[in-house]
C-alpha cells in the first residue's frame, strides 16, 4: 500500500514538471509575442530562440523565430527557421503560412526562382490564397527581370570579347605584316647594291675584253705599218747592242780602288 502511494505520488511530481515545461515553452512564446507586437524585432529574436530551445520540434517557436529574424533582415536564418516549422506540422495552414514566408524571404534575397517554387508550394496547401497568387506573380515577373538583364548582360558581354578578339588579331595580323616588310626591305638592299655593283664590274670588264679583241682599223691614220715597225725595231736592237758593247769597253778599261790605307 505505502509503495503503491509512492508511485502515485512520482507520477504526480512528474505531472506537474512536464505541465511547468509546458507553461514555461508556452510563456516565452507568448513573451515573444508581445515583444513582436511592439516591434521589439531583437528582444523577440532572443525570445523565441529560447522556446526554440525548450522544444525543437515545436512549430510556432520556429515559426515565429522565423518572423522575427525577418524583420531584422536575416533572411537565410528565417528561411532555415520556415523550413524546420514545415517539417514539425502536418496542418495545411501552418505549412501554407511557412512556405508563403519562406518564399517573401527569398524575395528579399532577390531569389525570384525559390520564391516562385515556395509560393507553388503554399497554393498545394492552400490554393485560393490571393496573397500567395499575387506575390506569385511578383516573383515571376521580378525573376523575368532578372533574367532578361542576365541575357542582356551576357550578350554585351560576348559582343566585347568578339570585339577584343577580332582586335588582338587585327593587331596581329599588322605586326606580322610589318615584320614580313622589314625582312623583305633587309634581304632585297643588300642584294640590289651587290647586284648594281656587280653590273658595272661586269659593264668595265666587258668593255675592256672587248676593247682588247676589237680588231684594228687598217686605215686609223694612227697605225703604224708593219714594215715600217719592223724597221724600227731593227734600228732599236741595233742600238742596245751598240750601247752594250760600249759600256763592256768602259768597264774594261775601269781601274780597282786601291786597298792602301792613307793612316
Amino acid at each position: 500500500m505505502l509503495r503503491k502511494f509512492f508511485v502515485h505520488i512520482s507520477l504526480f511530481f512528474l505531472g506537474l514538471i512536464a505541465v511547468k515545461a509546458q507553461e514555461s515553452l508556452n510563456t516565452l512564446i507568448f513573451r515573444g509575442n508581445r515583444s513582436f507586437d511592439k516591434q521589439k524585432y531583437g528582444e523577440a529574436t532572443s525570445t523565441f530562440s529560447e522556446a526554440v530551445k525548450k522544444n525543437e520540434k515545436d512549430f510556432g517557436a520556429h515559426y515565429n523565430l522565423g518572423n522575427s529574424l525577418y524583420k531584422i533582415k536575416k533572411y537565410d536564418e528565417a528561411i532555415a527557421e520556415y523550413q524546420k516549422a514545415q517539417k514539425n506540422t502536418n496542418n495545411k495552414d501552418e505549412k501554407a503560412a511557412s512556405y508563403y514566408n519562406e518564399g517573401n524571404a527569398h524575395l528579399q534575397n532577390g531569389d525570384g526562382e525559390k520564391a516562385v517554387n515556395a509560393y507553388k508550394n503554399a497554393l498545394k496547401h492552400d490554393p485560393d490564397n490571393e496573397a500567395i497568387l499575387k506575390n506569385l506573380q511578383i516573383a515571376k515577373k521580378k525573376q523575368k527581370q532578372k533574367d532578361n538583364k542576365k541575357n542582356q548582360q551576357n550578350q554585351q558581354q560576348n559582343q566585347q570579347n568578339n570585339q577584343n578578339k577580332n582586335q588582338d588579331n587585327n593587331q596581329n595580323q599588322q605586326g606580322d605584316q610589318n615584320q614580313e616588310n622589314k625582312n623583305n626591305n633587309t634581304k632585297n638592299q643588300p642584294n640590289g647594291n651587290i647586284g648594281d655593283q656587280n653590273k658595272g664590274k661586269g659593264n668595265q670588264g666587258a668593255e675592256k675584253q672587248n676593247q682588247k679583241n676589237e680588231p684594228q682599223d687598217p686605215n686609223d691614220p694612227n697605225k703604224i705599218p708593219k714594215d715600217l715597225q719592223k724597221l724600227i725595231l731593227q734600228r732599236s736592237a741595233n742600238q742596245e747592242r751598240e750601247t752594250a758593247k760600249k759600256l763592256l769597253n768602259k768597264n774594261g778599261y775601269y781601274s780597282p780602288e786601291s786597298n792602301t790605307k792613307d793612316w
